[in-house]
């Protein structure tokens, strides 16, 4: 009777522990995922002109008129691209000036390559960090030149 109540406890233990390992990992994978932040759908941050349409029951007339709106109002958005690249271009050569009259020629040369190297890494067009191997030429000409 000894041996078999021993059998019994090593039989149960041995249920509970394989019972617990299941749940921990079935239980886990269940109870996690649903804890988990779904994503959601991406929206468009703003109607499109065929959802206000639809939405306002524009007449053809009101939509055309609204599709040239939006077309002026690129023009417009555009132009002020312009000026805003125009003008920090400006800004720029501005700052460069000031510093270049505060330096040495000789710190100028430094500060001109300094510059040159970070621009270049920026782009992308500096060695590889993990050995000293320069990019392909054909990877730096996909990039492209801004300017």
């Amino acid at each position: 009777m000894n041996n078999k109540y021993k059998l019994w406890v090593a039989l149960s233990l041995i249920v509970v522990f394989a019972l617990g390992v299941a749940v921990g990992v079935f239980g886990g994978k269940t109870f996690l995922d649903k804890q988990k932040p779904k994503p959601r759908p991406k929206q468009e941050p703003f109607p499109t002109l065929e959802i206000i349409s639809k939405e306002l029951q524009l007449t053809p007339e009101q939509e055309t008129q609204i599709r040239e709106a939006f077309k002026r109002s690129e023009e417009r958005f555009q132009a002020f691209g312009k000026e805003v690249h125009r003008r920090l271009g400006e800004l720029r050569e501005q700052l460069k000036t000031e510093v270049d009259e505060i330096l040495t020629t000789e710190q100028e040369k430094k500060m001109a390559e300094l510059m040159e190297k970070y621009t270049r890494k920026r782009r992308g067009e500096a060695p590889d960090r993990r050995g000293d191997k320069p990019k392909s030429a054909a990877g730096a000409e996909n990039k492209g030149e801004r300017k």
